[in-house]
């Protein structure tokens, strides 16, 4: 690596030996699911890999990686199989190559395991009968024979992995699957052996089944290999363990067998924005549990998950002894060169010029897993897609670009575009920056946003785009400033009328007289302290708009056509936060299946789509209108105008001007506009 001037040397470019082996550096992934392989090793999650390793990460942990048939998923690799170990080898050599080392995870989710598995119908297992926290189905409780089988499941997968060329293993005891599952009383209600039944704390019963694999994994794989855990720190709930009941379990594991690492979580599926934490979780939330376990085990490494205060402060987590590691996993996600960028080293990709910062909104991640779909990221669309995307040349000779709209959309492909070589101007109508992100950063709980609006700030005025904010760009002023090509990046808005064909929330359809529409709300217009909310739309859009707005009223009545609040929250692991933060609030109440019948003065009558049962909603002092936005366009300025009037320079219509959607549509689209323009991509518009 060649280092960048003026930048001291750093804690985090200190090796560390854990076990059998030396990392590099102090930085890591920990495991998380990406489904870009399905049962092997995958030329696509090895590029993954490596890219991040040349981009400075000193040790991987590959995620969730199966013990046994009855825990297998869609997407996921299968540890156990044999025609893996070939698999493995390959990924795990172009790793070292790189110049990192790389764990496996090795796990059984449990009672978080679907019931349907890839191969069919299976019985989902579990310490004691209960109702799963994820999927919602009964579990089996498991006998002897059952255990022994996964037991033999763990060491088997441990050798393969050693086979397969990993440089350790880590077995899974957290996140509420299997092993935690028996840690935990609140799953584990057996009486033998495996549960309470021996001493008043439970602790050998509870830990006997983890203990059993540890020691099998030992005896399999030998001293000369590297075996840690994955474990929580605390499981954040009153009837769980909590931070201190759980350095005991690790002293008592720690008795069986030895252990290299211990890398750290919290909580578990009954209360899983712990396992996935998104932005209304505090940063550092995890620290004082890890300087704890770190504390009592001085002799061990101890990787710190949720530790940092921001990004820039990693250094200090090791510094100051709260851990050995510092876990910066969808930070480099987001960003494949934050390595090189903390130790103080020039990144792979030149034109970066700052750190991409993650802003923990769980979309492109987390949001995609939960839906089957491969794992990518909201600020960085290149995540997983390495091999078909790789660096793009510079431009051969320069074309001048207009870009319209200075939200996320107009902002990237601004920055892109003029990264590439090309003279790129930015209209933006109002006097700053940000389009929608403007309002988004001030949701209670989404102010990481403004995360994204300061580095696309930083990164225009760095490659050198020409920004000229108060202009209301019209065709005929755009066509004048002689462009090659012109970006449409105009965003969305609350519509005026509707052009749903189906569905809505008003039985008259919308508009409807006397509200006020959801942008004007969150922007000051006069409400009142008591008002009723009317939501088509159901996405975090429309929580935004809600959160935001219950900050300043005393009473909030939502009323809504679908059968629950926001349906269309979920996939990002946030919901149980937003409930609670709508549960917290002493005026919120909510009508569901409720469809909007008229608007008086003071009050909203509503009709229930089931029984058609009509009620009136009286006191209210405004009625705010959150419908799906509507793109807004230029005038003159969209494809099929500029085919039709022979205009030279070529239109392309991105983000919400296209299709109201998200922010990972808006910067999609934005940088597959520029390998489009670099020949190298096929974009439509």
């Amino acid at each position: 690596m060649t280092a960048s001037p003026g930048i001291r040397s750093s804690v985090l470019a200190q090796p560390l030996r854990i076990g059998a082996v030396t990392v590099p550096n102090r930085i890591m992934q920990t495991a998380h699911s990406k489904q870009y392989s399905d049962r092997v090793e995958s030329d696509r999650e090895t590029a993954y890999f490596v890219r991040r390793a040349l981009g400075g990460c000193g040790l991987f942990v590959a995620g969730n990686h199966f013990v046994h048939p009855t825990g297998s998923i869609r997407g996921f690799e299968d540890a156990y199989r044999p025609e893996g170990v070939a698999a493995s080898k390959r990924m795990t050599d172009a790793v070292h190559e790189a110049g990192a080392k790389i764990f496996v995870q090795l796990n059984h989710h449990g009672a978080q395991a679907q019931p349907d598995g890839p191969d069919g119908p299976r019985a989902v297992y579990a310490p004691s009968r209960s109702i799963s926290p994820s999927t919602g189905h009964a579990t089996r409780e498991m006998d002897r024979a059952d255990i022994a089988s996964f037991v033999e499941g763990w060491a088997l997968s441990a050798e393969r992995a050693r086979d397969g060329g990993f440089d350790g293993v880590e077995i899974h005891m957290a996140h509420g699957y299997l092993l935690h599952q028996f840690l935990s009383p609140l799953y584990n209600a057996r009486t033998d052996e495996y549960g309470a039944g021996e001493d008043a704390a439970g602790l050998e019963g509870r830990t006997r089944f983890p203990r059993e694999v540890l020691r099998a994994v030992r005896e399999r794989v030998g001293d000369d290999f590297t075996v840690g855990i994955r474990i929580v720190a605390n499981e954040f709930h009153p009837d769980g363990i909590d931070g201190a009941g759980m350095r005991e379990v690790i002293a008592r594991l720690r008795q069986e067998a030895r252990i290299d690492f211990l890398d750290l979580a919290a909580g578990g599926y009954h209360n899983v924005h712990y396992v996935f934490p998104s932005s209304p979780m505090p940063y550092a939330w995890l620290r004082d549990d890890v300087a704890a376990i770190k504390a009592a085990n001085p002799d061990v490494p101890v990787f710190g998950v949720g530790a940092a205060r921001a990004v820039e402060e990693a250094e200090e987590v090791v510094g100051s002894g709260v851990a050995d590691m510092v876990a910066l996993t969808r930070a480099q996600i987001a960003d494949p060169d934050l390595g090189r960028k903390l130790l103080g080293v020039a990144p792979v990709d030149t034109g970066e010029r700052g750190i991409r910062h993650c802003i923990r909104l769980n979309q492109g991640c987390l949001g995609r897993g939960s839906r089957g779909l491969a794992m990518s990221c909201t600020v960085n669309p290149l995540a997983g897609r390495e091999l078909e995307r790789g660096g793009r040349p510079r431009a051969a000779s320069s074309r001048r670009w207009v870009v319209v709209g200075g939200g996320p959309a107009g902002m990237r492909a601004a920055v892109e575009l003029a990264s590439d070589g090309h003279a790129v101007t930015l209209l933006e109508r109002t006097g700053e920056l940000g389009g929608q992100l403007r309002l988004a950063r001030r949701v209670p709980g989404r102010e990481s946003v403004g995360l994204l609006v300061d580095d696309l700030e930083r990164d225009l005025a760095a490659v050198g785009v020409d920004v000229r904010l108060g202009v209301a760009a019209t065709a005929e002023a755009v066509r004048g400033l002689g462009p090659d090509g012109v970006v449409v990046a105009t965003g969305a808005a609350a519509p005026a009328t509707t052009s749903l064909a189906l569905g809505g929330a008003y039985a008259g359809g919308f508009p409807a007289e006397g509200t006020v529409d959801a942008f004007a709300a969150v922007s000051g217009a006069p409400l009142g302290r008591r008002i009723a909310v009317v939501d088509a739309d159901g996405t975090a859009y429309a929580a935004g708009i809600v959160l935001t707005l219950l900050e300043q009223v005393d009473k909030l009545e939502l009323i809504t056509p679908f059968e629950t609040v926001f349906p269309h929250i979920g996939a990002g692991y946030d919901r149980p936060l937003l409930l609670d933060r709508l549960g917290a609030h002493g005026g919120f109440r909510r009508s569901v299946a409720r469809r909007v019948e008229r608007i008086e003065p003071g009050a909203v009558t509503i009709r229930d789509a089931l029984t058609g049962a009509v009620d009136a909603i009286r006191g209210v002092d405004a009625v705010v209108a959150i419908e799906p936005r509507a793109s807004i366009g230029v005038p003159g300025l969209d494809t099929d105008a500029a085919a039709a009037a022979s205009v030279p320079a070529r239109v392309v219509v991105i983000g919400d001007a296209f299709a109201p959607r998200t922010i990972d549509a808006a910067i999609f689209e934005a940088v597959e506009l520029a390998y489009d323009v670099a020949g190298l991509a096929t974009l439509r518009g």
